[in-house]
């Protein structure tokens, strides 16, 4: 592959896990118009995980997972998609598309906190520490008493979604102290089961397949459904894909990325209003990731200048 090749790949890809992710929020919105939202979930992440299944197994290198795996597999799945992307589901049912990715950037305050081995490191950081606490304050300023958000559940929406944070934070963590010796497609397929399953059991224990009906599934769900089982899988190719050819800090950019592109969606589509103290919250949030990563930042540039 030649250089110009390779380097519109990489361009493709960032194109990839900037646009895909970003209009998840919007395809979440979509789904939940008349898939209620664990069916919802499990549906995705089953089909999802038995896709990758089928990849692998294509490309000759399925094997039996040991119990040890998928034991490890269960768990991470549970924290990282039930927890972490199902609680965006579950949330959107009173939370617009667009303020749900504003409070999923908040995702790296929670890395630096329950990252326990690297506090010394962490902590010791005085932009980091600033990051953090404007970071949080962004939080804040979503949860505005004068509004009337708290008929439709708007604050229980939020706080399940800085919950399901948390959740993705653990299981990541978890995952890169304690992995398995499987491939990593492997582990994302038997995650997306394992959660997938468990969505299922969720959706029936909260009856939400009482009375529910294939049939009165509509068109734009199913294409929505359709959208975030492809997409989705295609963007975590690339993401995956992306991180071997690019670093981790400039990969991570697409925190800063997806929120715009949901909010932009959920005005443009679904009319959802965004108010200026929303934007605020967006902005002061995102100086929060910035100078949490600043310290990364500055080490790539100088690495950079070196060579």
């Amino acid at each position: 592959m030649s250089k110009n090749e390779n380097q519109f790949l990489i361009y493709l890809a960032f194109a990839a896990i900037f646009i895909i992710w970003g209009s998840t929020y919007f395809f979440i919105f979509l789904g939940l118009e008349t898939i209620p939202p664990f069916m919802l979930m499990g549906m995705r992440f089953v089909i999802a995980g038995f896709l990758l299944l089928i990849l692998i197994k294509a490309q000759g290198n399925l094997k039996k997972p040991s119990k040890e795996a998928m034991l490890k597999n269960s768990i991470y799945g549970t924290l990282l998609l039930v927890g972490g992307t199902g609680s965006v589901m579950w949330a959107e049912q009173f939370v617009p598309s667009g303020i749900a990715s504003i409070v999923v950037c908040s995702l790296p305050f929670w890395f630096l906190i329950l990252d326990y081995p690297k506090w010394k490191e962490n902590f010791s950081n005085i932009s980091s520490l600033l990051g953090l606490i404007i970071g949080f304050a962004g939080v804040i300023i979503l949860f505005d008493v004068n509004e009337s958000v708290f008929s439709d559940h708007f604050v229980l929406g939020v706080i399940v979604i800085i919950a399901g944070g948390i959740s993705w934070a653990l299981g990541s963590l978890f995952s890169r102290y304690y992995p398995t010796d499987l491939p990593t497609l492997m582990n994302v397929a038997l995650q997306m089961i394992s959660a997938g399953l468990f969505c299922l059991m969720l959706s029936y224990f909260t009856r939400e397949t009482q009375g529910f009906v294939f049939s009165n599934v509509s068109l734009t769900s199913w294409l929505s459904l359709g959208y975030l089982i492809v997409f989705g899988i295609l963007a975590f190719v690339a993401y995956l894909w992306l991180i071997t050819k690019r670093s981790l800090i400039q990969v991570g950019t697409y925190v800063y990325v997806n929120p715009v592109i949901a909010v932009f969606l959920g005005w443009l589509f679904a009319k959802e209003t965004i108010s200026a103290k929303q934007i605020l919250a967006l902005i002061v949030i995102l100086i929060g990731v910035v100078l949490i990563n600043w310290a990364g930042y500055r080490k790539t540039l100088f690495k950079r200048n070196k060579t």
